[in-house]
C-alpha cells in the first residue's frame, strides 16, 4: 500500500503536520510498570493462595491492577485528541 493510497483513504495526517520526528507515547510509564507489577503480584498469590484466602486477595489485586492499567493507557491515547 502506497502512502498516496493511505492518504485517499484519510488515514495520514496531511502532509503540512509532518514533521519527521516519530510520535511519542503519552502514556505514563513507571505508572504503567507499576500497576502491571501489581497484577502480577495478584497472580502470583491466586497460584500460592491454593483456593484460600490469599487467592482471594490476588484475584481482587490482578483485577483492580487491570482496570487501573486499562485506564492509565487509554489516558494515555485519549489525551491527544
Amino acid at each position: 500500500m502506497s502512502l498516496s493510497d493511505l492518504e485517499k483513504m484519510k488515514l495520514l495526517r496531511p502532509r503540512e503536520e509532518w514533521s519527521g520526528r516519530s510520535e511519542r507515547s503519552l502514556v505514563q510509564p513507571l505508572a504503567a510498570a507499576g500497576v502491571a507489577l501489581l497484577g502480577v503480584m495478584g497472580c502470583i498469590l491466586m497460584i500460592v493462595g491454593d483456593g484460600g484466602r490469599m487467592t482471594w486477595v490476588g484475584l481482587l489485586m490482578f483485577t483492580v491492577a487491570l482496570g487501573a492499567f486499562t485506564w492509565i493507557n487509554l489516558r494515555g491515547i485519549c489525551r491527544d485528541t
